[in-house]
């Protein structure tokens, strides 16, 4: 028999706002963004994340936001992405912000006059990366038939139980999710569509993803959010 694998994602996305900016670097911070920090140098590229300012007194001088031309014409109090004028470094969390003189079309170059200008400039997680291993993982998958069992915790809680990751003997994972009141029954329901479905086999099938909004039976269970808790 073919399995099925389900799909858990579990936090969120990360953010984090820097404010009175006196250069074109932005750190991100396990306390401020999320632990672990993104990796890679393409993770910018690959949609990983994304970086907006509300503009602050946009123009062409040192004592104006400038944005370059890729951007229209940027109003005072208007959300500008500038993540195309974005690179991150492969391991630290440093994003550098090219300036306009560097690439006049995508650049962005804060105040360079006024750093209270440079405020509201925040970096916004847009895909999930951190695994298992990492401990606080914004994702887990696990196969159908290590579906332990699913009981009501509470009201707005239910808790689902499978075989653990790390294959101890009678452990299990616990995911529990946090829906609407009295909501049991419709969390049920999509488990049970999801691993009947002839379908889905040999495929990964998303029961709930926080970060990007997407749920299995059209959120039905109205699931605000899911904590995951190791070989409980």
């Amino acid at each position: 028999m073919t399995e099925k694998y389900l799909y858990f994602g579990i936090n969120a996305a990360a953010s984090q706002t820097f404010n009175n900016e006196a250069d074109q670097d932005l750190t991100l911070t396990t306390s401020g963004f999320k632990n672990p920090l993104p990796v890679g140098v393409n993770f910018i590229k690959n949609g990983g994340l994304k970086v907006t300012v509300v503009a602050n007194d946009p123009g062409t001088g040192a004592d104006n936001q400038q944005f370059g031309s890729g951007y229209g014409t940027v109003k005072e109090g208007n959300l500008v992405d500038i993540t195309a004028a974005c690179t991150i470094h492969a391991t630290s969390g440093l994003i550098s912000m090219t300036p306009v003189a560097t690439d006049a079309v995508n650049g962005f170059t804060i105040n360079t006059t006024t750093t209270t200008d440079n405020d509201s400039i925040v970096v916004t997680q847009l895909k999930p990366y951190a695994l298992v291993s990492s401990g606080e993982p914004d994702f887990v998958v696990y196969p159908a038939s290590g579906l332990k069992g699913v009981a009501v915790a509470s009201a707005t809680t239910t808790a689902l139980h499978f075989e653990s990751y790390t294959g101890d003997a009678n452990a299990v994972d616990t995911i529990t999710l946090t829906h609407g009141t009295g909501k049991f029954k419709e969390i049920a329901q999509a488990l049970n569509d999801v691993i009947a479905d002839p379908r889905n086999k040999g495929g990964a099938i998303v029961i709930a993803d926080v970060l990007r909004g997407i749920y299995a039976n059209k959120n039905l269970a109205a699931i605000e959010s899911m904590t995951w808790t190791e070989d409980s």
